[in-house]
C-alpha cells in the first residue's frame, strides 16, 4: 500500500471526475462508469453506502456532512508565518485526504485480468476490504494547540477498483489495483468532529500492507494456487518466468529508469518520478486493451491460462495443504519478536504483527497472530508500555528487556558509595593540576573520577572536548594505585585510538567473547575505560558488567547525543537518568573558528534547528535545489584541499554518488592518472537482523556469506566464504557454494554468526582514498579506517598508506571488504577529525538517518570549516531538529540510591 501526498479539495474532486470514475479521460476499464464503493464506520454513521456519489465526495472532501453539507472540520486557508528559530513555514490549504492505494502484485493482476479468474480479483478486495478496517482502528484526531493527537479508531473512505496501469508507449498494462481515498475526517467518542492525524496513517502503511498481502495470499492458496516470494518480497504467484512478469510491468520499469537516470532513491523520489513520467492519457476500448494483454502474453506462452488451469486441478485432484497452524503462528510471531527486540527494547503492535505476518504469510490469519499475542501478553513473556505518547495502539516490551535494563542499572547502584576513593579530593585535585596541558573542564573531571566512592561513574563528554585526552592523563595515576587498567570500546577504530594513547584497548565484542562471566582472578584488580559508550547495547552492558570481579571499577565515556547502539539499548544514558554519578566534560577544543564552536555547543545542547539557522547565517549553508548539481558542487569543493577534506552524507545511496563524482574531478585535475582497475568488493547488507537471518527467503541467490563461527556438520569453517546458488523458501534451507567449490545445503536456523554481503564492482586507481568496511586483524585495519592506494599490482595486490602513516599489502581477491573512502556516512565518520568538512544533506532521506544526531556528529568532525550543502535550508532546520533515539522500557528517578528508583514507563 502507498499513500498519496495529501490532496486538496480542489484535487481530489478532480480527481474523482477525471481518474477515480470517468470512462472518457479514464485509462482503467471501459465497462461503463466506475461506480466506487464506501467503507469505514464514519460511512455508516452519514447513512453512505453502495456507490459513491459526487455530491457526497465532493461535500467530504471539504470537511463537510455529506448529507446535510454542514461544515464539521474547518477549512483553513494557506499562509506564512515564522517560528520561535526564525524559520519561514508555509502552511497548505485545507487536506481533503489521502489516496491510499493498494496494488496487486503483478502475477495476481495477470492471473485475475488476462488469465480471468474472477475469483482472484475477489480475493484482492477482501484483502483490500480486511486492510483498510484494521488500518481505520489506528485512526488518530488531530486536537489542536498543544495537545497531544487522540484515538478515535474511524473514519470514512471511498474505494476505487481499476485494473490496468497507466500507458507506456501507448500499452496499458494490466494492473488490479484499489484507490482508496481516506477522507480528512474523524469523530471523537463526545461527538465532535476532527480532521485526522496523519502521521500514524503513514506509521500504519507497511502495516496494512502486510495484512493486505497476508490475507490475499491466504485466499490464493485456498484458490489452489501456489505462492512464492517475489523481486520486492512481496507474494506471487508461481507459474510465471520473470520476462513476462518484466514485459507486463512498463511502467514500473520506467519508474525505475528513471530513478538510476537522476540518481534518486526512496518513495518521495518515486512519487516525483511517478508523476514525471506519465505518458499523455489515451482512449481504449475494452476490445483493443484486451486484445493487446492476449497478444503479449502469447509472445510468452499464454501463461495466464496455464496458471489458472493448473490451479484448477490442484483443487478438483488434490488435498490443500493443511499445515499446523498453530505451529505456524508460533514461530511467526516469535520471528517478529527477534528480528524487532533485537535492535529495539520497546516495539509497535504493528511492527510486531506485520513481521509475523510476512514470516507466515499465506498460511496464517490476521486474527491468529492477535490471538497469539494477546495470548502471549497474558503470560507474561510481552509486556504493556504505559502510552504516554497517546497513540492508538500498544507499546510492548519483553520480560526479558526489562530483566536486561534492570539489571544494569542494579549493579550500578549496588557500586555506588561502596568503594574507597583513589584520592582525597584535595589529593585529586592536586593531580590534575599536574597536568598542565589540560584545560578547566578537563582537570575538573581528574578530580571527580580520581576522588569517587563509586565502582560505575561516568564521563558526558561533548564530541572535541579531549575526553581522549583526560583517559591518556588518568591512566598512570590509576595504575600507580595498583590497578590494571583495560580499555574497551565498542568499535575497532575507537579501540585502536585508545591503544595509540597508551592505553591497552580491545573492541568490547573481543572481551565479551574471550571472557565468560565471573571470569575474575582473585587478587587481580582492574579499572576498565569503555570509550564510545554509547554505542554499547544493553545486552552488551549487562553482559560486561556480569563479568567484574568486586574489586574491578569502570569508568563509561561517551555522549548521549551522538550515535547509539545498531541494538537494542540506550544503557549510557539510562545509567545517567538512574542515577550514576557522572561528570560533564563541556569545554569543547576541535574547533579553532569561536563561530563554527558555537554551532558545534548549540548541536551539543540539542539545539540544532538553531544550530543550522546560525551555520546558515555564517554563510555556512548552501542550498542546492538539484541533486546532480549539489552533487557535483561538493565534489569540485573537495578536490580544492583533497588532503584535509572530508565528506559526510546520511545514507549510502548518496554516499556512493559523492564518491563517484568526487572521483570524476579528480581525474578532471589529473590527481587519479593511473589506470583504473576493476575489484570485486563486498557490501554488507545492513538490513538484515539476525532473525533475518534465519530465513531463507531473506536471501538471493549470489550474495555471500561469510561463517564467523563455522559448522563441522555442514562442513563449514569459521572465517570461511560461500556464495548462496539457491534458495528453498517452502522448506527454509539454503544451497551454497564454498571456495573450494564443494556445494552444501543447511538450514540457516542451525547457523548462526554469519554476516551477508553483496557484490559489487568498483574501479580504483592508484592515489585513490579507500575506506576500509570490515576490521582485518592480520592488517592491522580496524572498520571504517582510511587509507590512500599507493600502488596496484595485475595480481591484485595492493600497497595502501593509512591515515596514521602505516603502509599495509594486500590481495583484493582475499580482503574484499573496502570502498571508495572520499565521502562516509555519520556512523562512520564519529571519531574522526578533518580541517575541512563538506556535509550532503537531502530532506527527502528518512528521519532515521537525517536527524539531529547526523547533524552534531557531522558538523563536530570539523577543526577549521563546515560547509553544508542541501536542497532546502528551511525545511532542513526543521528535520535536523527531530531528535531520534532508541527506546527503553524502564525509566528512573533521577536520583536513585538504593535501587528502588526503577519503574515502568
Amino acid at each position: 500500500m502507498t499513500i498519496s501526498k495529501p490532496l486538496s479539495a480542489r484535487q481530489a474532486q478532480n480527481y474523482h471526475k477525471t481518474e477515480f470514475v470517468s470512462k472518457e479521460q479514464n485509462y482503467w476499464s471501459q465497462r461503463g462508469e466506475i461506480a466506487g464503493e464506501w467503507q469505514g464506520r464514519m460511512a455508516a454513521d452519514f447513512g453512505l453506502a453502495g456507490a459513491v456519489a459526487a455530491e457526497d465526495f465532493a461535500r467530504l472532501s471539504q470537511g463537510q456532512n455529506p448529507q446535510t453539507g454542514e461544515q464539521l472540520v474547518r477549512q483553513r486557508a494557506s499562509y506564512t508565518y515564522k517560528d520561535g528559530d526564525g524559520i519561514t513555514i508555509k502552511t497548505m490549504e485545507h487536506r481533503a485526504g489521502w489516496d491510499a492505494t493498494f496494488s496487486a502484485p503483478k502475477s495476481v493482476s495477470l492471473t485475475a485480468l488476462v488469465g480471468g479468474d474472477h475469483r482472484v480479483r475477489e480475493a484482492h478486495r477482501e484483502a483490500v476490504r480486511t486492510a483498510l478496517e484494521h488500518l481505520e482502528s489506528y485512526t488518530m484526531a488531530r486536537i489542536g494547540g498543544n495537545h497531544p493527537a487522540e484515538a478515535t479508531g474511524r473514519f470514512v473512505a471511498a474505494k476505487f477498483e481499476h485494473d490496468t496501469a497507466r500507458p507506456v508507449d501507448g500499452y496499458a498494462a494490466p494492473q488490479l489495483h484499489t484507490h482508496a481515498v481516506v477522507f480528512n475526517m474523524t469523530r471523537r467518542d463526545t461527538g465532535e468532529y476532527r480532521a485526522l492525524q496523519p502521521q500514524d496513517l503513514f506509521a500504519s502503511q507497511q502495516f496494512a500492507t502486510a495484512i493486505y498481502q497476508s490475507e490475499l495470499t491466504y485466499r490464493l492458496r485456498q484458490l489452489g494456487y501456489e505462492i512464492t516470494a517475489g523481486r520486492s518480497g512481496a507474494p506471487e504467484i508461481q507459474g510465471y518466468t520473470q520476462d513476462y512478469l518484466d514485459a507486463s510491468s512498463p511502467r514500473s520499469q520506467q519508474i525505475r529508469e528513471y530513478l538510476e537516470r537522476t540518481g534518486r532513491n526512496g518513495n518521495e523520489a518515486a512519487e516525483i518520478a511517478a508523476h514525471s513520467t506519465r505518458d499523455r492519457k489515451e482512449i481504449h476500448s475494452l476490445k483493443d486493451v484486451m486484445a493487446a494483454h492476449r497478444k503479449l502474453a502469447a509472445q510468452y506462452g499464454n501463461q495466464p491460462e496455464a496458471v489458472v488451469r493448473a490451479a484448477q486441478e490442484r483443487v478438483r485432484h488434490q488435498e490443500q495443504r493443511t499445515p499446523d497452524s498453530h505451529q505456524k503462528v508460533r514461530e511467526a510471531v516469535s520471528f517478529a519478536r527477534d528480528r524487532n527486540f533485537e535492535r529495539e527494547a520497546v516495539v509497535d503492535e504493528r511492527t510486531l504483527v506485520r513481521d509475523a505476518l510476512r514470516r507466515g504469510m499465506g498460511e496464517i490469519t490476521y486474527a491468529q497472530v492477535r490471538s497469539s499475542l494477546a495470548a502471549r501478553l497474558a503470560s507474561g513473556e510481552f509486556r504493556e508500555i504505559d502510552n504516554a505518547r497517546h497513540l492508538p495502539g500498544k507499546r510492548l516490551t519483553t520480560a526479558r528487556v526489562i530483566e536486561a535494563e534492570g539489571d544494569v542499572i542494579r549493579r550500578m547502584q549496588e557500586g555506588k558509595n561502596r568503594v574507597e576513593p583513589l584520592m582525597a579530593q584535595h589529593a585529586a585535585a592536586a593531580d590534575s593540576q599536574q597536568h598542565s596541558f589540560l584545560n578547566r573542564a578537563q582537570r575538573t573531571t581528574i578530580q571527580e573520577v580520581l576522588s569517587s566512592p563509586d565502582r560505575i561513574q561516568g564521563i558526558q563528554g561533548y564530541a572535541g572536548s579531549g575526553k581522549t585526552t583526560v583517559l591518556s592523563a588518568l591512566r598512570e595515576t590509576i595504575e600507580a594505585q595498583g590497578y590494571e587498567l583495560h580499555g574497551l570500546a565498542p568499535t575497532s577504530r575507537a579501540a585502536r585510538q585508545l591503544n595509540e594513547a597508551g592505553i591497552r584497548t580491545q573492541t568490547l565484542q573481543g572481551f565479551l567473547a574471550a571472557r565468560p562471566p565471573s571470569a575474575g582472578i582473585d587478587g587481580e584488580r582492574y579499572y576498565y575505560f569503555i570509550d564510545e559508550s554509547s554505542l554499547a547495547s544493553t545486552r552488551q552492558m549487562r553482559d560486561f558488567l556480569s563479568r567484574l570481579s568486586p574489586g574491578d571499577r569502570v569508568l563509561l565515556i561517551g555522549d548521549t547525543r551522538q550515535h547509539q547502539s545498531v541494538e537494542a539499548g540506550r544503557s549510557f544514558e539510562q545509567l545517567q537518568e538512574a542515577g550514576m554519578r557522572t561528570v560533564k566534560l563541556d569545554e569543547i577544543i576541535r574547533q579553532k573558528d569561536p563561530a563554527l564552536k558555537s554551532a558545534v555547543e548549540m548541536l551539543a545542547h540539542g539545539q540544532a534547528a538553531s544550530a543550522i539557522i546560525e551555520l546558515k547565517r555564517q554563510g555556512r549553508v548552501q542550498e542546492i535545489p538539484d541533486r546532480q548539481e549539489r552533487i557535483q558542487t561538493v565534489a569540485r569543493s573537495y578536490v580544492e584541499f583533497p588532503d584535509s577534506t572530508l565528506i559526510v552524507s546520511p545514507d549510502n545511496a548518496s554516499r556512493r554518488e559523492l564518491n563517484a563524482a568526487v572521483r570524476v574531478e579528480l581525474r578532471a585535475n589529473g590527481v587519479l592518472s593511473g589506470e583504473d582497475h576493476p575489484f570485486q568488493v563486498l557490501i554488507q547488507r545492513q538490513d538484515m537482523t539476525g532473525a533475518d537471518r534465519t530465513w531463507a527467503s531473506h536471501y538471493e541467490p549470489g550474495e555471500v556469506i561469510r561463517y564467523s563461527r563455522g559448522s563441522k556438520a555442514a562442513g563449514i569453517d569459521a572465517g570461511s566464504y560461500a556464495v548462496v546458488v539457491a534458495v528453498d523458501s517452502t522448506n527454509n534451507l539454503l544451497t551454497v557454494q564454498k571456495e573450494q567449490a564443494e556445494s552444501v545445503t543447511y538450514d540457516p536456523r542451525r547457523l548462526t554468526g554469519v554476516s551477508v554481503y553483496r557484490e559489487s564492482t568498483l574501479e580504483f586507481a592508484v592515489g585513490d582514498r579507500i575506506q576500509f568496511t570490515a576490521p582485518n586483524k592480520k592488517l592491522g585495519v580496524a572498520n571504517r579506517d582510511i587509507a590512500v592506494m599507493e600502488s596496484i599490482s595485475p595480481d591484485g595486490r595492493m600497497n595502501a598508506r593509512l591515515d596514521d602513516s602505516r603502509q599495509i599489502e594486500f590481495n583484493a581477491a582475499e580482503h574484499r571488504h573496502f570502498d571508495h573512502g572520499y565521502a562516509v556516512t555519520s556512523h562512520s565518520a564519529q571519531g574522526l577529525t578533518a580541517e575541512r568538512v563538506l556535509i550532503h544533506t537531502d530532506t527527502s532521506v528518512h528521519p532515521d538517518l537525517l536527524n539531529a544526531r547526523f547533524a552534531y556528529v557531522a558538523v563536530s568532525r570539523a577543526s577549521h570549516e563546515a560547509t553544508v550543502y542541501t536542497n532546502h535550508a528551511t525545511r532542513l532546520a526543521q528535520q535536523l531538529g527531530t531528535e531520534v533515539t532508541k527506546t527503553a522500557a524502564l525509566e528512573f528517578n533521577q536520583v536513585v540510591s538504593d535501587g528502588q528508583g526503577i519503574r515502568m514507563h
